[in-house]
């Protein structure tokens, strides 16, 4: 059964992506916001996340994410770079839940976007390029059908919390005592949508 539902929401991302509107969604000068293509990209991704978040994750986690939801992972590039290595990434995933009883219909099934890993090199940071990542996700998710999108961040991140609190609306719906390995306490965030 997970496979079908699977295979309906890889439907729903390959009819809705191409309507993707950036409308409301910043550009940032001298940056290109591309979508994760195929292996090729895999190194440099688990490099910028590894920068940046305290949990090892593990390849086998990358590939979880990125080849079963490839148009949720978005990454940013400089646009005068040859090389197009990415200076910033968010990774993504859907879930879905049966709402009560009946097993049949979509209208059943609830879909809550998670948000796994979102870096932007140090340097880059301060520039808008972490929100507009987010912005940009958060949007795809929805057009998908997501009801509401969930992360969990440390505690201790002051700039993770500022991003998803202050500027994306993001909620405290829950404290998760030694939720990381490092033992930091971590809140899990939800924003519900429209």
């Amino acid at each position: 059964m997970a496979s079908n539902s699977q295979a309906t929401l890889q439907t729903a991302i390959m009819d809705t992506i191409d309507e993707v509107s950036d409308v409301n969604i910043p550009d940032i000068e001298g940056i290109d916001f591309v979508d994760y293509v195929n292996e090729e990209q895999l190194e440099d991704v688990m490099q910028l996340v590894q920068k940046d978040l305290s949990e090892p994750y593990s390849v086998y986690t990358y590939r979880y994410f990125l080849h079963r939801w490839p148009n949720l992972a978005i990454l940013a590039v400089p646009s005068d770079s040859d090389n197009k290595r990415p200076i910033g990434c968010v990774v993504c995933k859907i879930d879905v839940k049966r709402d009560g009883d009946n097993e049949t219909t979509d209208a059943a099934k609830v879909y809550t976007g998670y948000i796994g890993m979102l870096a932007v090199e140090t340097k880059y940071r301060r520039s808008g390029i972490g929100t507009a990542l987010a912005l940009r996700a958060i949007q795809r998710m929805q057009q998908m059908g997501c009801q509401s999108i969930q992360l969990e961040t440390e505690v201790t991140n002051k700039g993770a919390m500022r991003l998803y609190e202050d500027r994306l609306g993001f909620i405290r719906e829950e404290l998760l005592v030694k939720y990381y390995l490092n033992w930091n306490n971590a809140y899990r965030l939800r924003l519900w949508l429209n």
